[in-house]
């Protein structure tokens, strides 16, 4: 008599684990696939019974598709929900300056800065006109030291020495002139010096003139925005635009 297999070992003991989630939709979806390059192999369908197929096809790819993201969905959303927490908590201090609701730490740069702006704007206006003056008193001190060269005698040693003192004089007015105007109003009280900077901003005045400008020099983004226009006034029902052509087509 032939002893019977202990339990472990007989047929359909071992059990594969059942495949997880992921597992089930990816062989699914290289089913699909499988089927997919069967069909799209260069040759259209010419029957009915293709047609309809095909369409079932194309229904099964997009419901594996919901069922594939849904799964990325729930497979990331621990690490989401992890980072949004990051997200949330050091946002609160330190989100980007130039969004609409930035961090606590820029408001308070922001805050500080505006307190200090007036200071450093009076003294850039003090420090222009100090350097308007210094100009001034330095083309003088220029003007008058050349015409003393000018009217020193060859054979009056004085009058050259004079001359000499002028045109020295001038070059330290000068130096001082150049000295006020490279100066720069700042606050020192950080790492770094924080001062004033030239910013240019464009303030629209002609919009006629802008446009024509911008489309001889900028032709292809122009054209761009008006096809971005257009194709927004087609999906809100616009079937007569200016300029356009709408025609009708077919999309499945």
């Amino acid at each position: 008599m032939v002893n019977a297999l202990p339990e472990t070992h007989q047929i359909g003991a071992n059990n594969p684990p059942e495949p997880t989630i992921r597992e089930a939709i990816v062989t699914h979806i290289a089913d699909l696939m499988v089927e997919a390059f069967a069909w799209a192999d260069g040759q259209v369908v010419e029957t009915q019974a293709q047609a309809d197929e095909a369409s079932r096809l194309i229904d099964d790819l997009r419901k594996a598709a919901k069922a594939a993201d849904e799964a990325r969905v729930a497979e990331k959303k621990p690490l989401d929900d992890a980072v949004a927490e990051i997200q949330g908590f050091w946002n609160e201090y330190v989100a980007d300056p130039k969004t609409k609701n930035p961090g606590r730490i820029w408001k308070a740069i922001d805050a500080l800065k505006a307190c200090v702006k007036p200071f450093l704007d009076r003294l850039e206006a003090e420090r222009q006109e100090a350097a308007r003056k210094a100009r001034e008193e330095a083309e003088a001190a220029a003007r008058k030291a050349a015409e003393a060269a000018r009217a020193a005698q060859a054979s009056d040693l004085a009058s050259q020495e004079a001359a000499d003192e002028l045109i020295a004089a001038a070059e330290q007015v000068a130096a001082e002139a150049k000295r006020i105007e490279n100066s720069r109003a700042q606050a020192r009280g950080g790492e770094r010096a924080m001062g004033l900077r030239k910013i240019y901003v464009a303030v629209l005045q002609d919009r006629k003139a802008a446009l024509l400008h911008y489309v001889a020099v900028q032709p292809e983004a122009f054209v761009e925005l008006l096809q971005k226009l257009a194709d927004r006034d087609v999906r809100e029902g616009r079937r007569q635009i200016p300029g356009f052509i709408v025609e009708q087509g077919t999309a499945l």
